[in-house]
């Protein structure tokens, strides 16, 4: 990847409240910061298309058609905080703020393959914040409600292995500082607790059967998650954490992943067992767990990363599974506000959480 303008808080170039800001005399201020564009590249006008808009939760996402000259891109994506209560569990998360982070420390230097960034800013007082990011409308964006590919979730392992694998090594430790841990204090306050009433919204809205043991791990959720917490941090990689498939854009054998709002760290096999359980089709990925975590493992050693064995991360896979059904279950609890493919989004990657547990017999390493 290719970095344009990737700047801390406090940049001279206000960063805008919302779509609006982003005006042609703004965009050709920033755009003339990128080492790739000749400083003389104006933007006379300025065209945004809201894009995405059934599918993100927590931001706002626009398509940019420009026109000027001098090599100026035809469009570019401009990723804004969300104007929902979303906006306000990101700024507890910390979530734009790790978005920047990634893109400022991380992108370019590790061995994952981003869009590439044009401008990163966030203000110093305030949730705002404005991404220019490359437009992947070429590359094929994974529809997530119809899975991945065995052959596409290879790939992605194979990605994530190497953002692992380069995050452990010495030299990079500096890039960790600014992610929090997967295990913190507000996950703990916020997440945990917020399953119980959006498990019984899947229930009541799915209609699906679930196996009896993982029915009484959800209905235990906020007593076991703790335990599933402290083993999911016995090591400490760089994680992206929200490892979707409409997160991945492909083109051939070619990745790149995008949405950096819950990277954290903690144990690489956590981003595995998010993929792998929420990720592909149950019939797609029933009878290849424990053969994905270990292409995982072979891919980290092939990267120098040996210390990593198979009973850890096995377990740990088995732990994420478990836990990380959190993600789309809490989001139930906005259903009435929901779009009617969120909807549906939220409940199959649940089914799906639900299927790899008993499969994989997840709760059996709950003490």
């Amino acid at each position: 990847m290719t970095s344009g303008d990737v700047t801390d808080a406090g940049s001279a170039t206000a960063v805008p409240g919302g779509v609006a800001g982003l005006t042609p005399q703004w965009l050709t201020a920033v755009l003339r910061t990128d080492a790739g564009l000749p400083d003389t590249a104006t933007v006379s006008e300025v065209r945004a298309e809201r894009i995405a808009a059934d599918s993100g939760f927590s931001s706002l996402l626009y398509r940019l058609h420009l026109t000027g000259g001098d090599g100026l891109p035809a469009t570019l994506i401009a990723k804004l905080p969300a104007e929902s209560q979303a906006r306000g569990a990101m700024e507890l998360l910390g979530g734009y703020r790790r978005e920047i982070a990634f893109y400022r420390d991380v992108a370019g230097r590790a061995p994952l393959d981003t869009p590439r960034v044009y401008a990163a800013r966030m203000a110093e007082d305030s949730v705002d914040f404005v991404l220019l990011l490359e437009d992947l409308r070429d590359w094929d964006n994974a529809d997530h409600l119809a899975g991945l590919s065995m052959d596409r979730a290879r790939l992605a392992v194979a990605n994530l292995a190497a953002l692992h694998a380069w995050s452990v090594e010495p030299a990079n430790a500096v890039a960790l500082q600014s992610f929090p841990s997967l295990a913190t204090s507000v996950v703990r306050d916020l997440l945990v607790p917020a399953f119980a009433p959006g498990w019984q919204i899947y229930r009541d809205k799915s209609g699906a059967a679930v196996p009896r043991r993982v029915a009484r791990f959800a209905e235990r959720f906020a007593e076991m998650a703790p335990q599933a917490l402290s083993a999911l941090t016995e090591h400490s990689m760089l994680l992206h954490g929200d490892i979707r498939a409409d997160n991945m854009f492909f083109d051939g054998d070619r990745l790149k992943i995008v949405d950096f709002q819950f990277a954290s760290v903690g144990c690489g096999a956590a981003d595995i067992g998010y993929l792998v359980s929420q990720g592909l089709p149950s019939e797609v990925r029933r009878g290849h767990d424990e053969s994905l975590v270990r292409e995982y493992l072979g891919a980290l050693q092939d990267r120098g990363l040996v210390s990593y064995q198979f009973d850890d991360a096995w377990r740990h896979y088995r732990f994420a599974v478990a836990y990380l059904m959190v993600l789309p279950v809490i989001t139930l609890i906005g259903w009435d506000t929901l779009p009617e493919r969120s909807r549906a989004l939220c409940l199959e990657l649940t089914a799906r959480a639900v299927a790899t547990a008993d499969d994989i017999d997840a709760m059996e390493v709950f003490a």
